[in-house]
């Protein structure tokens, strides 16, 4: 539906705006629809191909909602760094050779329809692909990507993977 919007604002002509109408459509970037709370003065002279006459533009912005994001924040108010998004870190776990693993979809949802052999497969934990392990890097900072070390870690079998050349550790012995 948001691709769809998209194309239609792309393909309506070009228009004209108001200075005070153009002020308050650019203060509010997450929400995109902002057209409808612009107040009109009444010595504002609109152009017959003005944004707030536009009809299509005007049905497009009320259908569309406000879009959740959830961003990194590239420069902090308080220290000027980079920020981590928490979401990710709750969500994900970077084992120490680079990939990203998380639980299953739905893993708690509804667990009075599933059957036990279900239930053993959603606790399992699956691989991130590698542009998923990539931009899931770009989210957080380089505290998080440092290996972390816990006492009786389950996860410490997965943190090695000497089957791959690259992220071998012991030298490859030929028998």
């Amino acid at each position: 539906m948001f691709r769809f919007a998209i194309s239609a604002v792309r393909t309506i002509r070009p228009f004209t705006v108001p200075f005070n109408a153009a002020k308050i459509i650019c203060h509010n970037s997450r929400s995109y629809a902002t057209i409808k709370n612009v107040p009109i003065l009444p010595n504002t002279v609109l152009q017959p191909n003005s944004l707030l006459k536009n009809k299509q533009i005007l049905d497009i912005s009320k259908n569309l909602n406000a879009v959740p994001v959830r961003t990194v924040t590239k420069f902090s108010l308080k220290s000027g760094k980079r920020k981590t998004v928490k979401a990710v870190v709750r969500r994900f776990l970077r084992l120490n050779w680079g990939c990203w693993i998380r639980t299953k979809v739905g893993k708690q949802k509804r667990m009075w329809k599933k059957n036990p052999a279900q239930k053993r497969r959603l606790k399992q934990h699956v691989f991130c692909n590698a542009t998923q392990s990539t931009l899931l890097d770009k989210m957080v900072t380089k505290f998080w990507k440092k290996p972390k070390y816990y006492v009786e870690d389950p996860y410490a079998p997965y943190h090695t993977r000497e089957e791959f050349s690259i992220t071998r550790k012991k030298p490859f012995v030929r028998q």
